[in-house]
């Protein structure tokens, strides 16, 4: 697997070598990668921009979801929304993970490590 790619991406990998390293805990992000040293703490603030691909990412899922259940199994616009709403919060974890390292894999990506 390529360091930075989608696939790094969504499998919550340094966007440098490609390990898991990036969670210190369920809402912690480890200070460094812990095989190549990538920066992972930024300034303070650093993640608050993070919250709009969390946002976007939480409205695509719900809206798949949706779909799915509305024209995939036929369920009701009610059961449609709870069943959404449901996944969203299984997978909000992951989703917060997702958005903070879309912003470490952003910088690295266009502005090199040392940004």
């Amino acid at each position: 697997m390529r360091p930075w790619s989608l696939q790094s991406l969504l499998r919550l990998r340094c966007p440098t070598c490609g390990a898991d390293g990036f969670r210190a805990g369920w809402f912690r992000t480890a200070k460094a990668c812990p095989a190549c040293g990538q920066v992972f703490e930024r300034e303070s603030g650093f993640y608050a921009g993070a919250i709009y691909p969390l946002y976007g990412g939480a409205v695509a899922l719900g809206g798949l979801a949706m779909l799915a259940l509305r024209f995939g199994f036929g369920w009701g616009l009610d059961a449609c929304l709870a069943g959404a709403a449901g996944l969203v919060l299984l997978l909000s974890p992951w989703l917060f993970w997702f958005a903070r390292l879309t912003f470490v894999h952003t910088v690295h990506r266009f502005f090199g490590e040392d940004a």
